[in-house]
């Protein structure tokens, strides 16, 4: 068997991949360039679905591995099933992603885009057009979801705001947020940042119902995944008014069609899936993965083994 093969990334070579791996002797080989997918015992994957059929075509696979922290195009279920163990990545990329946040919310806070189109439009008098603009002591933020990610954008936001109240069914507590039930969430903020993963009961976890339920002129962050919101309906909030700002790293469909909604909504930022990106980020993700990868294959204990429950089951 041929250890690990990459089926598809965007970093170009994988001579990260290969020397994390080489101290476990395990081989790592690019799908792109002659690796063998058929006698491979692990795949290394960023974009590519994976369901019951790929899985059922490669027998020998016995770790799927993806760039990232979101596994929502593996099929879980099914690689439970066939004793297939699916490793990700969740503690690459806190710093990044929770900083792009904050970034999200204080550009929306002080209408930077927008302060910038009306200087580069030639209508520097008429800063006014940018109100109303109330501080972020004023304020309440509030986060679905209390991961890595969500506990250091409170650590990182938490000082901006008069209140922080968070949400989360897996968690009881979170040092420096009130937790809430999510309908009291949604009534008392000011600022709705999404930090959840992308699973059945979280898919447009923010509907239409539930821009009824916020405030008028809240704002919407989300760096997690674009299904998490319906972006019909966040459309129609923005422009409505009942939503004054969205800053959106990610979107239902990626990359967005010329007639997505939200390119043309009002007071709205959005940036290309990269909020987990550094270099150093980068190179993070790509040896942790193959390392972790490599350890599963030679029997190691390994820290991110995102269907770990149902393999027990099926061994």
């Amino acid at each position: 068997m041929s250890g690990l093969v990459v089926l598809d990334t965007s970093y170009g070579d994988i001579l990260v991949e290969q020397r994390a791996a080489a101290p476990l002797s395990v081989g790592v080989t690019d799908a792109r360039r002659g690796g063998d997918l058929g006698t491979a015992e692990g795949v290394l994957v960023q974009y590519a679905t994976i369901g019951a059929e790929q899985m059922d075509a490669h027998p020998t696979w016995r770790v799927i591995g993806r760039y990232g922290v979101g596994v929502d195009t593996i099929d879980l279920a099914a690689a439970g099933e066939r004793g297939i163990a699916v490793v990700n990545v969740p503690d690459y990329c806190q710093e990044e992603v929770a900083t792009h946040a904050v970034a999200l919310i204080l550009a929306a806070n002080r209408r930077l885009t927008g302060g910038d189109r009306l200087v580069r439009d030639g209508h520097w008098p008429q800063w006014s057009r940018l109100r109303p603009v109330v501080p972020l002591s004023e304020q309440t933020l509030g986060l679905i979801g209390i991961g890595r990610i969500g506990a250091e954008v409170i650590r990182l936001a938490g000082p901006f705001f008069r209140e922080v109240v968070a949400h989360d069914p897996a968690v009881t507590a979170a040092a420096g947020a009130r937790m809430v039930d999510l309908p009291e969430l949604l009534a008392r903020a000011d600022v709705v940042s999404l930090h959840c993963p992308l699973r059945a009961e979280t898919r447009h976890i923010l509907d239409e119902r539930a821009f009824r339920l916020m405030k008028d002129g809240v704002t919407v962050v989300n760096v997690s995944r674009g299904g998490l919101i319906d972006s019909a309906a966040l459309a129609a909030a923005l422009g409505s008014g009942k939503v004054t700002a969205a800053g959106l790293d990610v979107l239902e469909d990626e990359p967005p069609g010329p007639d997505d909604p939200l390119l043309r909504a009002p007071n709205t930022v959005v940036t290309p899936h990269f909020a987990w990106y550094s270099e150093t980020a980068e190179v993070r993700l790509r040896g942790l993965l193959a390392e972790r990868c490599a350890a599963y294959l030679r029997g190691r204990e390994v820290p991110s083994i995102v269907n770990a429950t149902t393999l027990k089951a099926t061994t």
